[in-house]
């Protein structure tokens, strides 16, 4: 089924917005949950919470099935750096495509692809056929579709709601997706006692629906002409964040997550063999990372407009790193959550202030090459999971998260001192 893209009707609103549709059922309403009113808005977040959900069972159901196959902490941070790998690898192509393609198209079909990788994982779990090492390309694809998928998503959002509902859109976003952190490990790890292919069902089930849900939207991008090829387009926008203060400090900040991401594999490896809990307490203990989230993110939306954006990303900082120190050293489950909670709390802040100042700060054109840029850095948190999985066999959790904690705060600080564009943001 094809849908004609609604275009503006003449030049000066074209000059306005590329999208249409979504925009154009904005209401005037002053309380910040008058964005709820825009029917894309809400089925774009609705796709989200499923896409996220899906993202959580996925992470811990894989973590814990290689762990349990082979005992390894290092080929349990290898099959999860997979994804990371495949988007820091193509994620320019993905940028470029997201400004270059109709974006609602991408989206849905790099949902469908996702959903049959889970799909195919579950059947090679249901018939026996399964070694843990079919999870490598499985991720890799998976990886791959994201690559595409995550800036396009990130710069369709804008698209639907426009540039001056972007927080309050970002952070409901973010805070309701943090419910899918909540739920969904605690789900996971109910499924996981079912079955390993029962989680998986499942998980090609969340990212089916997602698909579903951005289908029924009815905004469209319309891409910008370019007579250019896609490498030019790519060699521009890296240009263009180079050479743009802001940005350049954001995507060094978002490059800490190399270390940050470390503390990754400590988590299953500390719930198994210090605090001595199985799949459900596993569940749990990333279920309080989303309760954290879920306040932080709540209430940055009903605060957005009274907290400078770059504070935001000092405190976000700070706090995440303090807790995974306590984390580190925890010497039972309640410090270990109480660690969760104040993780999740700095990831809400992290998730909402770097996209947000990141899209501001870019220009119409460069939008989706700026986000796909972004993607490319802070997803080497992924490759957290195999220096953070090598580190812990040879020096121990605490160390290895120590480590972690100074690397991050040694970058991304640099990059904040360096930069009072970046620290004075609104």
């Amino acid at each position: 089924m094809n849908k004609k893209p609604q275009a503006a009707n003449t030049a000066s609103e074209s000059k306005v917005s590329r999208s249409t549709a979504g925009n154009k059922n904005l209401i005037d309403g002053r309380g910040p949950f008058s964005i709820l009113s825009v029917r894309d808005y809400r089925l774009l977040v609705l796709s989200n919470l499923a896409t996220f959900a899906g993202y959580q069972v996925r992470n811990m159901a894989q973590a814990w099935i290689v762990l349990d196959k082979t005992d390894s902490a290092t080929l349990m941070g290898l099959v999860n750096a997979m994804p990371g790998i495949a988007i820091i690898s193509i994620s320019l192509i993905g940028g470029a495509l997201a400004d270059r393609t109709e974006r609602w198209q991408l989206l849905w079909r790099t949902k469908l692809v996702i959903a049959s990788m889970a799909l195919l994982t579950a059947l090679l779990l249901t018939t026996n056929l399964f070694q843990w090492w079919h999870l490598i390309p499985i991720s890799l694809m998976t990886g791959a579709m994201f690559a595409l998928h995550n800036p396009t998503s990130q710069a369709f959002a804008l698209d639907v709601v426009g540039r001056e509902r972007l927080i309050s859109a970002s952070s409901l976003n973010t805070g309701i997706s943090m419910t899918a952190t909540i739920a969904g490990p605690s789900i996971g790890g109910a499924l996981l006692l079912l079955g390993y292919d029962i989680a998986f069902f499942v998980l090609a089930g969340l990212y089916m629906l997602s698909a579903i849900m951005i289908f029924a939207v009815k905004t469209r991008h319309m891409p910008i002409a370019s007579g250019r090829n896609m490498l030019a387009d790519i060699k521009e926008g890296v240009r263009y964040a180079a050479q743009t203060p802001i940005i350049r400090a954001l995507l060094i900040v978002g490059a800490g997550a190399l270390f940050m991401g470390m503390y990754q594999p400590a988590i299953p490896v500390k719930v198994q063999e210090v605090l001595g809990l199985g799949e459900v307490g596993y569940g749990v203990i990333l279920g309080l990372n989303g309760v954290g989230a879920l306040i932080g993110s709540l209430a940055l939306f009903i605060l957005s407009k009274h907290i400078r954006k770059g504070f935001l990303l000092i405190f976000a900082l700070l706090m995440f790193n303090g807790a995974v120190s306590l984390f580190a050293v925890a010497p039972n489950i309640f410090i270990s959550g109480l660690a969760m909670i104040l993780l999740g709390l700095a990831f809400s802040a992290w998730m909402i202030s770097v996209p947000v100042l990141l899209q501001t700060a870019s220009s119409e054109k460069m939008r989706g090459r700026v986000m796909s840029l972004y993607f490319m850095v802070v997803l080497t948190h992924q490759l957290g999971w195999v220096i953070g999985g090598v580190g812990i066999e040879a020096w121990g959790i605490q160390t290895t998260m120590f480590i972690g904690v100074v690397g991050g705060l040694t970058v991304a600080g640099s990059a904040i001192i360096m930069t009072p564009e970046l620290r004075n943001a609104p």
